[in-house]
């Protein structure tokens, strides 16, 4: 994921690629094609479960998206409120992780959550 890149830039692009147009695009997340445009432009934000929806139509990264929107999933914010201190907590003590280090506790974190 390039970090250098809009939530509206991506938009746009991920649209194009999938060879949609704006209204085909806002009728697939119940919105109109000027929302979606004015979404691509960077005239207006979208809200968490609008960036899911945009995913999901688009056959994109749920994760990737919500990021470059500045959005935290719903989901996200549940565990958060559930863990108010363990979270927290948990993201100070893994701040200075390597990428290595975070792959191999998401694959811990995996393994653990299918037992």
């Amino acid at each position: 994921m390039s970090l250098d890149i809009t939530f509206a830039e991506r938009l746009c692009q991920l649209r194009a690629e999938r060879k949609m147009g704006v209204r085909e695009l806002g009728r697939a997340v119940d919105v109109t094609g000027m929302h979606i445009s004015n979404l691509e432009k960077g005239k207006s934000a979208p809200s968490s479960d609008l960036v899911i929806k945009l995913a999901t139509a688009l056959d994109a990264n749920v994760d990737e998206l919500l990021f470059l929107a500045n959005q935290v999933s719903p989901e996200v914010i549940d565990v958060i409120h559930q863990n108010h201190l363990a979270v927290p907590n948990f993201l100070r003590s893994a701040k200075n992780l390597t990428p290595e280090q975070w792959e191999k506790l998401q694959k811990q974190v995996d393994k653990m959550s299918k037992e």
